[in-house]
């Protein structure tokens, strides 16, 4: 965005919105509030905003602006289902210029390739190298040259000491210190987020300070962009089970949502029954990554397999024979779609949760997310939005002949630890 950094005053004075008299008057009535030091941040005016120019832009790091320079992303799953290898994956083809899974490059980063620095907490120097040997042996596009340059734009930092400010200052060191001698890196990799937190994950104090205050500024400095790795929380039975499998993604990342709420972007592992197969979800502007299905319908969800041969730590794209063994051997779903599940299971906090995440739509509207994102029928639906206002958990009134419903308090505290 650009801006300036020309006195506002000035600005109005010179664009004839105030007199000298007036400015001199509004700037001895503002000169007090200001503490001594405090700069305004540079204004644009809506009009002079400048729209994204697509080709070869180097502030695209993910096509269509799915992440760019200066924004935080989420990669996020069951603890050891191998999403320190898929990142590994991931930046091996990105600096080569190369896709993965549909995940593009910019085309800036398509012809260059990126630099990419991956700060992590967990894994020893045997394990690392066991993904990058197993990605390489296993990632049949990619050349040898093309391997041996992610070896070389590719350098790992150990940080498993710092985390808070502490982590946002060593990471900064590293940005400048080895930007300096390596060139300045366009991604940043942090493994896993917990590590780097230094607080509570459920406290939404202590994340939006992590994510708004700490990393949100630095990374904007740095031009960087940053992936997070982060955990999801562990789906227990009952309706809790229920909401997981609807893949909506109330529990993407464990904790807060402030995890979620500042990132740019997020892709999502999902079991779907299989130790060896499971979904990505793009679940957040996962539409710009322009995915198809096997029907060439648009999709924010892919299927990707651990590689088969022993000890090779990789992923591929799963053919339409092992996603639909993985689901049970009901033949390929494309899309993403789920088989049905036993509807006794449905509870009608799943409809206070719906009405919860998506307000203000009608009825009919409502009946429709619910039977998309569980899988039920409308039937189904209609029924747990009644059994929900039954239980006083949500009310409904009629406007202009639809259907509005409003989460109550009781309501509320009923799903709080379902959502929040």
């Amino acid at each position: 965005m650009t801006g300036t950094n020309q006195n506002p005053l000035e600005m109005a004075l010179a664009e004839g919105l105030l007199t000298p008299a007036r400015a001199a008057e509004i700037a001895a009535a503002v000169e007090p509030v200001l503490p001594a030091g405090l700069a305004l941040p540079p204004r644009v005016f809506w009009g002079d905003l400048k729209a994204p120019v697509y080709g070869d832009d180097p502030t695209e790091l993910i096509r269509h602006r799915f992440l760019y320079k200066g924004g935080m992303g989420l990669v996020c799953g069951p603890t050891g289902i191998g999403k320190s290898a898929f990142v590994a994956q991931m930046m091996t083809h990105f600096a080569a210029g190369r896709a993965l899974f549909g995940i593009e490059p910019g085309e800036h980063y398509q012809r260059n390739g990126m630099r990419i620095m991956l700060i992590q907490a967990e894994n020893d120097e045997g394990d690392l190298a066991e993904m990058r040997d197993g990605i390489e042996r296993g990632s049949s596009e990619l050349t040898a040259e093309e391997n041996a340059l992610a070896r070389r734009r590719i350098a790992v930092v150990t940080v498993n000491d710092k985390s808070s400010d502490d982590f946002a200052d060593i990471l900064d060191a590293c940005l400048t210190e080895y930007g300096k001698v390596d060139g300045a890196y366009d991604l940043v990799i942090a493994d896993p987020a917990f590590a780097y937190l230094g607080g509570d994950s459920n406290s939404q104090k202590d994340v939006s300070r992590f994510m708004r205050e700490l990393m949100n500024p630095l990374v904007q400095r740095h031009k960087v962009g940053l992936f997070f790795v982060h955990h999801v929380n562990k789906p227990p039975s009952g309706v809790q089970k229920s909401v997981w499998t609807a893949g909506d993604f109330a529990y993407l990342g464990s904790g807060s949502a402030e995890w979620i709420n500042p990132s740019r972007c997020a892709l999502a592992f999902r079991s779907i029954g299989s130790h060896d197969v499971f979904e990505m979800i793009a679940a957040k502007r996962g539409k710009r990554l322009r995915w198809k299905d096997r029907e060439g319908k648009p999709t924010c969800v892919r299927c990707v397999a651990h590689a088969p041969e022993e000890g090779m730590i990789c992923w591929h794209a799963a053919d339409a024979a092992e996603e639909a063994a993985a689901r049970g051997g009901g033949g390929a779903q494309g899309g993403g779609h789920r088989p049905p599940v036993n509807e006794a299971v449905y509870d009608p906090r799943l409809a206070v949760i719906a009405v919860h995440k998506y307000p203000g739509l009608s009825g009919n509207q409502y009946r429709a997310r619910i039977v998309g994102d569980v899988r039920c029928s409308d039937g189904t639906a209609k029924g747990l939005l009644e059994q929900a206002v039954a239980a006083g958990w949500l009310t409904c009134r009629q406007v202009n002949r639809c259907n509005r419903y409003e989460v109550t308090r009781s309501g509320l505290e009923e799903v709080g630890e379902l959502v929040f």
